[in-house]
Order: C-alpha cells, then structure tokens, then sequence
C-alpha cells in the first residue's frame, strides 16, 4: 500500500479542504438553514482529513503491531517519543494552518467570495 506523504497531504489538505470546508458550509446554511446537517459536514471536509494529513500513520501502525491485539497503542512519554512523533506532528499542522490561510487569503484577494 502506498501512503501519501505527511507534510504533502497536510499542505494540499489545508491549501484544497479548506476552501472546499467554507464553501460547503455556505451553501448548507444557503439552501437546507440545517445546523445539524453542518455537523457531518465539519466531520468530512475537515477533521478526518486534517487528522489524517497530520498524524505519522506508519508510526501509529507501527506501534499497534509492537503492542499486540490488546497491547496499548500509547505514545511513550520519553525526550525521544517527544522529538520524533510530537514535533513532526506539529510541524504538520502549522503546514496545514498556514497553507489554509494562504488559500483562504488568496481567494478573497482574486474576488471569490467565501
């Protein structure tokens, strides 16, 4: 199986998702006035995409198999654990938030309106 990089998916994710987020979300609110059909959609066009650009999946598969069936699949609390799963993670994420706001500024700038 071929996994698409982390930091790629996390800048096509906030550069794509985002914009696609605000532009959905408007037109729920536009046609349906449904607050609970903008819950699923806050699930799909923005948390599993962004919990799945930002976090290492071969690290989190990794662990399960090390840990077993029933073993604990927990993120060890060590300097090392901090400076191979929680900076790269974070790395991810700020990518993720300032290719959103990149996006999102851009596309106001050109006109669209969000």
């Amino acid at each position: 199986m071929r996994v698409f990089p982390s930091m790629p998916a996390a800048i096509v994710t906030g550069a794509v998702g985002m914009p696609l987020l605000v532009w959905g979300w408007k037109f729920i609110e536009a046609r349906s006035h449904s607050q609970l059909l903008l819950l699923p959609w806050a699930i799909v066009a923005l948390i599993i995409p962004v919990v799945l650009a930002t976090t290492d999946l071969r690290d989190i598969a990794r662990r399960w198999r090390e840990a077993g069936f029933f073993g604990s699949g927990s993120v060890p609390a060590s300097r090392e654990a901090f400076r191979h799963i929680y900076f790269p993670a974070w790395t991810r994420m700020a990518a993720w938030f300032v290719s959103a706001v990149v996006s999102l500024l851009l596309l106001k700038i050109i006109g669209l309106k969000l």
